[in-house]
């Protein structure tokens, strides 16, 4: 990945953060629908990552974790698209996320007023 791509990539994810708007990423030839929630570097990879909840999965059943909220690397994203569809951050977000550091920005946790 490029700087120019991850400058890119952290430009449009800051303003649908910030706007709390619905992104569209290519990721793995699979186009996904997203609610950013968080970027910065995968604890673990130290890669950069994007945290956020994928609208296109099925809910997995009977488990405790929602396997729609994902971390996708950036080198896995191959396009990157702005939705004018908003979104309100869902009510388990907490802003804390520990296999997300540092963060370079996220989404604030509750909703702000008049939204």
């Amino acid at each position: 990945m490029t700087p120019q791509s991850q400058n890119h990539f952290l430009t449009i994810i800051g303003t649908a953060i910030t706007d709390h708007r619905v992104i569209q990423i290519k990721h793995n030839s699979i186009w996904r629908t997203v609610e950013p929630y968080m970027a910065g570097l995968h604890k673990e990879s130290q890669m950069p990552s994007l945290y956020g909840f994928c609208r296109d999965v099925i809910p997995t059943l009977y488990t405790d974790k929602d396997n729609r909220w994902q971390i996708f690397r950036f080198s896995d994203i191959e396009d990157i698209e702005l939705t004018y569809y908003e979104f309100r951050p869902h009510l388990e977000y907490t802003g804390n996320y520990d296999r997300m550091q540092p963060v370079y920005m996220k989404l604030a946790p509750g909703l702000p007023a008049g939204r």
